[in-house]
């Protein structure tokens, strides 16, 4: 078997230094001529030389990689999110280390250390908890990696960029939309209050039903996960006996949402005839619901592609045109919330 070509054998080859060669691998030829870089560039193609990256970041500090925490991609959402981001990656020569804590803070917390062990280049972070999370996460900030929060953030850190989603607004958007359709005994299922943005999503529920002069029963008002099981068990708390009847049900993302419908239509309910329901995201799912779920679209794929460009720009320390981008809402009407 052959040995890999060296920078060395690019050197001896090209009759010039082999930090000559580093300085053109690592494209910053500063000082190198342009005929003897051409000449450089050409000899590593018809050899195929390809740089030891990790020999380099040992040198460099530069692993042209970055962390991505987020709590589930299994959600259509995270996973149009992920996308947004290995795109910007690839035009960009970085790698992504993709991080899934499935919404548990010992595993979000584990993967906090392993990032830092591994001297990622820079953090997109989207917490599980923006209360309780692990003190070695400042580290990044302590240490100037660059930091940038997707739809949540951590309140110790009220300088870090971040992308995000209007939140109470498009929550007060949905529930106003339900209010102008007649119903005034509407249902309520959030997401983890533990995360910004279920807080957020709540409380643009109350504040419009207050500011309609609808005082809102809390035994109709639940928490859920953001994942399709917990909406489908809200359904259950919901329908207890003693609670109150409900013609609407706003869930605080689609996938609980989707659970609560599986779970009415299953205890003979007809959606929307009987319960219209609302949700938030506008992900992509089995037509077999009919109809569709009216939503509050939020963009994953832009909060993605937008949070790693922010990301980029503060690794190659350019200044940034605004630290904190917010997208506002758009409602989705896709017929689940009838005229009463």
């Amino acid at each position: 078997m052959a040995e890999p070509i060296t920078i060395k054998d690019i050197a001896n080859l090209c009759g010039v230094s082999i930090a000559t060669v580093s300085r053109v691998v690592n494209n910053s030829p500063k000082g190198v001529g342009e005929k003897t870089v051409e000449r450089i560039r050409k000899v590593i193609e018809e050899v195929g030389y390809r740089p030891n990256r990790l020999a380099q970041s040992m040198i460099t500090k530069v692993t042209h990689t970055i962390g991505l925490v987020i709590p589930d991609v299994r959600n259509p959402f995270f996973s149009e999110l992920v996308r947004g981001v290995e795109d910007v990656c690839n035009e960009n020569g970085y790698s992504c280390f993709l991080c899934n804590t499935d919404g548990k803070l010992d595993k979000e917390n584990e993967y906090i250390d392993i990032l830092r062990d591994r001297v990622v280049d820079g953090l997109l972070f989207t917490t599980q908890n923006d209360k309780e999370f692990n003190p070695a996460f400042l580290d990044f900030h302590k240490n100037k990696t660059p930091l940038c929060f997707i739809e949540r953030y951590v309140d110790e850190l009220p300088e870090t960029p971040g992308v995000f989603f209007d939140n109470e607004g498009g929550a007060a958007l949905l529930t106003q939309f339900v209010l102008d359709k007649g119903h005034r005994h509407i249902a309520f299922v959030s997401g983890p209050l533990s995360t910004m943005n279920a807080r957020m999503r709540k409380s643009g529920f109350m504040s419009t039903m207050q500011s309609n002069g609808i005082e809102v029963d809390t035994s109709l008002v639940v928490e859920g996960n953001y994942r399709l099981d917990s909406g489908y068990a809200a359904v259950d708390q919901l329908l207890a006996p003693g609670k109150p009847k409900f013609t609407a049900l706003i869930a605080g993302n689609d996938l609980m949402a989707l659970g609560a419908y599986q779970a009415l239509v299953e205890r003979g309910y007809e959606v929307p005839n009987d319960i219209s329901i609302a949700g938030f995201d506008n992900i992509t799912y089995p037509a077999v619901f009919r109809p569709l779920i009216t939503t509050i679209e939020i963009p994953g794929y832009k909060l993605g592609s937008c949070g790693t460009q922010m990301l980029i720009a503060q690794m190659k320390g350019q200044p940034l045109a605004v630290t904190r981008q917010v997208f506002a809402a758009a409602l989705r009407d896709k017929g689940s919330i009838i005229q009463i």
